[in-house]
């Protein structure tokens, strides 16, 4: 009783970090499959969807520092948490400036081997996700195995990326080779942010252990 009435009326209310970097985790799942249906299906809703789910994720980010700012009692320490933040919001942006350079070269879908690279990164994003979902869940050993899920896809993507950039290499027509090295540096660096938010997510584990 004395523990309910001091945690009511002396100490800081403990905010759910945790809980909100699954939040900013789910918004970045719902960018990647809006931009996979942008740009393979060549779904215009879907391509609106990414600027408005871009908006929401940000929204989410600015809550969470707000509450990291805040707040005197964390799961792990500040800085783990600060960059999981920062990590995500990083993801969200460079999807975001993914569009913004595909519609300057009035690209508006993508085959031969584009898909491929669209589903390894919707598949990383959905094992990052689960990832929080399962840190909550305190499924330690889950959550180590979706982070190393997130470093095989991407090894995936590297591999489709590597063979693409293969096949550029003998076009003649420069216009081309240079539209699509930049899309798939941009593809690329997408995923690679995934994975670095998966090792993020993998030292709150750590820490939390």
């Amino acid at each position: 009783m004395f523990k309910s009435l001091l945690q009511k009326y002396v100490l800081p209310a403990e905010v759910d970090f945790l809980g909100g970097l699954n939040a900013h985790a789910q918004a970045i799942k719902r960018i990647t499959h809006d931009l996979q249906a942008c740009f393979v299906e060549g779904n215009e809703t879907s391509c609106q969807a990414v600027v408005e789910d871009q908006h929401q994720a940000k929204s989410i980010k600015e809550s969470n520092m707000n509450e990291l700012l805040n707040s005197f009692i964390t799961p792990v320490d500040r800085e783990s948490i600060f960059r999981v933040i920062s990590q995500l919001d990083w993801l969200a942006v460079s999807i975001r400036h993914f569009i913004i350079e595909a519609k300057a070269y009035e690209v508006e879908q993508l085959h031969n081997g584009y898909s491929e690279i669209f589903h390894q990164i919707c598949q990383s994003a959905d094992y990052l996700a689960n990832g929080f979902e399962k840190l909550i869940e305190k499924q330690h050993l889950e959550v180590a195995a979706q982070a190393q899920n997130v470093r095989d896809s991407y090894d995936a993507l590297v591999d489709i990326y590597v063979e693409k950039m293969a096949m550029l290499s003998k076009s003649n027509n420069l216009q081309e080779m240079f539209i699509h090295r930049e899309l798939l540096l941009q593809l690329k660096e997408i995923g690679k942010r995934l994975q670095i938010c998966a090792n993020s997510l993998e030292d709150i584990l750590v820490k939390m252990s």
